[in-house]
């Protein structure tokens, strides 16, 4: 007998339901900042530093208050000087060293470093009072500021906007066919790029082979074991000759984690397609099989089907009942043949008991 499931309380349940709720948010924030840290590193941030190595700006000059704030030493005439009645005036000429990020107030260390040329983006930050974060002995950057990261994002969308443009006409074909043909020449590069490049084009490319939304299951890993599968190619041309059959390439994601899985090469005649979407498909695999599209679900009928959603009791119940109803059926039988005056057929049949261990 199954012990009675423990009811949870309120308190348990309404926890559960706000992690329902909350945790898909989370993942997708997750998900999002992943990927904005990697652009940020490789792209944004490349993108600023290759604006700020073009300096056409003088350095900045320091204001009044700045100047006011550095000590006496840091001008011509010291401090006995000063006490023997020579003045020691605060200004950018008197200056006998350029002062660094640390020794200026802390409401101008985030802007521009003295003495150092300016780019176009540093003299736009300034002269709106926008800092950034400067290392306070050798003034490197530290953290870039809000409007750094807004302006090298929309001119990387520009560009990469205009590159494609560039490159759907004829001059632009050939200036990026000779900047390929370049790359692959360059040693280490060459066997990274062709490959980076193929993957890349399998995704976006606008004329593809085969497309990468054919869903269908195939008999993996053995005969009567069934698996999701990706149709991504039409196979190997030596092995297609080989076997005399057509040959499709697939992809098996493994669950819960499909970026990993098993390229195969099969006969197309073993893969059969389902009418679902890329997406449906690789929610039923992450899930393990609980998230099934609705037009795919089958009602629970029996086996295994059945056992997940009856108790053990229920089931017993109904194998009880079938068998007694067998053993009325033939004792029926029985005495209707005895009753003709014939001889009963001997039947073998199990008892109650053998016949629910059998079952």
């Amino acid at each position: 007998m199954s012990k009675p499931r423990r009811k949870t309380g309120p308190i348990t349940r309404a926890f559960i339901k706000g992690l329902s709720i909350i945790l898909p948010a989370v993942i997708t924030i997750a998900i999002f900042a992943w990927v904005w840290d990697i652009l940020r590193v490789y792209v944004v941030e490349l993108t600023i530093q290759g604006i700020d190595s073009i300096k056409p700006y003088d350095a900045r000059k320091l204001s009044q208050e700045e100047l006011d704030y550095l000590p006496d030493g840091f001008f011509v005439g010291n401090g006995s000087e000063g006490a023997a009645g020579i003045a020691v005036i605060h200004s950018e000429i008197t200056l006998k060293r350029v002062p660094r990020v640390i020794d200026l107030p802390d409401k101008y260390q985030g802007l521009t470093p003295p003495g150092k040329p300016r780019s176009v983006l540093q003299y736009v930050l300034d002269a709106n009072g926008w800092q950034r974060t400067y290392d306070p002995v050798s003034g490197r950057v530290v953290a870039y500021n809000w409007f750094d990261y807004l302006l090298a994002s929309v001119l990387g969308l520009t560009l990469v906007v205009l590159l494609g443009f560039l490159a759907r006409n004829f001059f632009g074909r050939k200036f990026v066919a000779l900047l390929e043909w370049f790359v692959t020449k360059v040693p280490v590069i060459r066997s990274i790029y062709p490959h980076a490049k193929q993957l890349v084009e399998f995704f976006f490319s606008d004329n593809k082979a085969i497309e990468f939304d054919t869903v269908a299951v195939i008999e993996y890993p053995r005969f009567g074991l069934w698996s999701i599968a990706f149709v991504t190619g039409s196979g190997l041309k030596t092995v297609q000759e080989a076997t005399g059959k057509r040959m499709v390439t697939v992809y098996v994601p493994s669950s819960p984690a499909p970026m990993t899985g098993y390229c195969m090469i099969m006969p197309a005649e073993d893969v059969i397609q389902v009418d679902i979407t890329v997406e449906e498909a690789m929610k039923f695999v992450i899930s393990g099989g609980v998230l099934a599209p609705k037009e795919e679900q089958v009602r629970p009928a029996s086996g295994p089907q059945y056992a997940l959603t009856h108790t053990i009791n229920e089931q017993i119940r109904k194998r009880q009942t079938a068998i007694l109803q067998k053993s009325q059926a033939l004792k029926k039988i029985e005495e209707e043949v005895a009753g003709n005056g014939e001889e009963p057929e001997t039947r073998e049949v199990d008892a109650p008991g053998e016949q629910a261990k059998s079952d």
